[in-house]
């Protein structure tokens, strides 16, 4: 699966960094500079109890970002939500979707940005913390649960669960 990460911190390091150590594609944004310049120097680096690793993955920040995507992962701090949802929606595929990996507060902030097809909402209680550019912590395994607004049962939601499967079995 082709994934567009947009927030590389805490939460969106560490399920890019095992998504791209399985083997997809992940494209990083995030809005901190040094961290994007750092990630492109010398890789993102996951540390702390859980397993350490440095993996290679494009990083852009949102101005420099190209391209179109057919699975968003939003991973930013519930303030920026509306901001980066609209930085973010001209990179979505018509067909395509943003999932808020933002414990199940603001999907429908991102529903009304891009529409309710396109958005679909996550919860995770693992344990990460965003150290200094290109490095973050991950301290703490944890569920982490996939839904459809309506909670329907979809094919792509199927196809994200198993993408999401590479990053906590």
């Amino acid at each position: 699966m082709e994934l567009l990460i947009w927030g590389a911190g805490a939460i969106g390091g560490v399920i890019g960094a095992y998504l791209v150590r399985a083997g997809h594609i992940v494209t990083l944004v995030d809005r901190d500079a040094a961290h994007v310049d750092a990630i492109n120097q010398r890789g993102l680096a996951i540390s702390g109890p859980i397993d350490e690793f440095v993996v290679q993955a494009p990083a852009f920040t949102p101005d420099t970002v190209t391209g179109q995507y057919g699975t968003i992962l939003l991973c930013v701090k519930a303030q920026d939500t509306a901001q980066a949802t609209q930085a973010l929606a001209p990179h979505l595929l018509t067909a395509g979707y943003v999932v808020s990996v933002q414990n199940g507060l603001n999907e429908l902030v991102i529903a009304d940005r891009v529409g309710r097809p396109r958005t679909m909402g996550a919860f995770v209680n693992f344990g990460a913390d965003y150290l200094e550019p290109g490095l973050v912590l991950y301290g703490g395994r944890g569920a982490v649960v996939l839904g459809e607004l309506d909670g329907a049962l979809t094919p792509r939601l199927a196809e994200l669960h198993r993408t999401a499967l590479d990053f906590e079995p």
